[in-house]
């Protein structure tokens, strides 16, 4: 590139940069607020990179990693990397976390275009002839960017060590392009470079297999967002006693722009996407109710200032039943597979009843009745509190104590009874053993989870298990 091309750059660079500071500068200051809200640390992640002629610049970009992420881990993030935050998925699959660099550029330690800038720690591995690529000052976009976007799918499942395989395998094939860049590189190249760039960004994000590899998760979104407009259009009817006339009308498509645009964003930020359905439980109803809630308070405030006629009536009733819709939904769709898995099970059950009806009996009956194969069918609860019995635990009823076994045992063809230690005293269980021996019954204990985990609590259990098995 000559000096005269050289300086046509600078000064588009330096043009460009500064019209996109200003043009973004909201966007930027909307960012900051959801990267604080959702992590401690700074917002923009400040690391060293290679800069033109082998020297060192600090790179400006939105923070998508928990503080120190790279005192504890790789140098380079991969697949399902756990050191990403919520926002952070989010602002590195629309690329906003690059938005900062217009910073670097604006400051000249950057360019729209040349090649990406590379830790220094991987600049130590260059050859001679690789080195050339230092003679150009990094860019925004580049040659290599732009031909593998992909790089991050290139690592194996299996990878052990991504560092090793990143000098090998993908650094080589980058910095070909990189130098051929630098070779052939003029002011007409780099704005078809910019150009094709920013259309590979845009298409970027809708990849084959990405859709195939969250298919479900996409489904389930498209579903809530029709869920979204139903709610909205139903809040309305509701408001207006079904009749709505055109001045309703005349901001109703206003403000399904605003539901459509803020609440899929705030679902996906409280993770509605990532949980399983099949297992609702009441943290997934919590998340449900604190993403429906906060949606509805940005849209609130949102239309506030856009829609100042808007009924906030509207609003309230439309967040009673956007919740009732997406929970029942979920709480539907999850009974109806595990129902599903639980009929493509084959062989009989084996009948069991339940001591303990606290914590550790309701985990025990969870546990059998959502675990498709599971071959053991709670039919029965027995516990030492009266003012439990007749009641109903996941549909299943206590029927009584430990005298109440062979009654239960005989009206439902018990074959086992499992007694929750975590509910129990030992002068119980000491009861409920006996009476499974005497009626002939297989006697298992269970004991708590956190007794298993700690170690001080190990010595106890395992004496109350030796001598309840003695008495068997």
């Amino acid at each position: 590139m000559t000096k005269g091309q050289a300086a046509a750059k600078r000064i588009f660079d330096f043009t460009g940069a500064s019209v996109g500071i200003i043009m973004v500068s909201p966007l930027w200051l909307l960012l900051a607020g959801l990267i604080k809200l959702d992590s401690h640390g700074p917002v923009f992640f400040r690391q060293e990179r290679a800069a033109v002629g082998g020297g060192t610049f600090r790179i400006f970009k939105f923070r998508t990693m928990v503080a120190g992420a790279y005192r504890s881990g790789a140098r380079l993030t991969v697949r399902r990397d756990p050191r990403i935050t919520n926002v952070g998925q989010i602002l590195r699959w629309t690329k906003l976390d690059e938005l900062p660099q217009l910073l670097n550029v604006f400051l000249g330690d950057m360019s729209f275009v040349g090649p990406r800038p590379e830790d220094p720690y991987f600049t130590n591995f260059y050859t001679a002839e690789q080195r050339e690529v230092l003679a150009a000052k990094p860019g925004v976009i580049g040659p290599s960017q732009v031909e593998g976007r992909d790089e991050i799918e290139k690592y194996p499942d299996d990878c052990e060590n991504i560092e090793e395989f990143y000098l090998h395998h993908i650094l080589p094939p980058k910095l070909e392009r990189d130098l051929h860049y630098v070779r052939h590189a003029t002011f007409l190249t780099d704005l078809r470079v910019l150009a094709s760039g920013l259309l590979s960004i845009l298409c970027s994000q809708f990849k084959a297999r990405f859709f195939a590899r969250t298919r479900y998760r996409l489904a389930a979104l498209v579903g809530d967002i029709v869920l979204m407009v139903v709610s909205y259009l139903g809040a309305n009817l509701i408001k207006f006693d079904w009749r709505l006339g055109p001045d309703e009308w005349s901001y109703i498509g206003k403000a399904l722009i605003w539901v459509v645009a803020v609440r899929p964003l705030v679902f996906v930020y409280y993770g509605l996407y990532q949980r399983t359905t099949r297992w609702m439980g009441r943290r997934d109803m919590a998340a449900v109710v604190k993403a429906v809630s906060v949606s509805s308070a940005l849209l609130v405030a949102g239309t506030y200032f856009s829609l100042q006629h808007h009924s906030r009536a509207v609003f309230v009733i439309d967040w009673i039943l956007l919740l009732c819709l997406i929970g029942g939904s979920r709480y539907m769709l999850g009974s109806i597979l595990s129902g599903a898995a639980r009929r493509e099970e084959k062989g009989p059950f084996v009948k069991v009843l339940v001591a303990g009806s606290g914590h550790g009996g309701e985990a025990i009956l969870r546990s059998l009745l959502e675990d498709p194969g599971s071959l053991f069918m709670p039919v029965g609860i027995i516990d030492h509190e009266p003012h439990r019995w007749g009641a109903l635990i996941h549909g299943v009823r206590v029927m009584g104590g430990a005298t109440d076994i062979a009654m239960a045992a005989s009206t439902h063809g018990v074959e086992m009874v499992l007694v929750s230690l975590a509910d129990l005293d030992p002068v119980m269980v000491r009861e409920i053993v006996e009476a499974c021996r005497r009626l002939g019954l297989e006697c298992r204990l269970v004991p708590a989870l956190s007794d298993l985990l700690a170690q001080d609590a190990g010595e106890p259990v395992k004496r109350i298990f030796l001598s309840s098995q003695a008495g068997v």
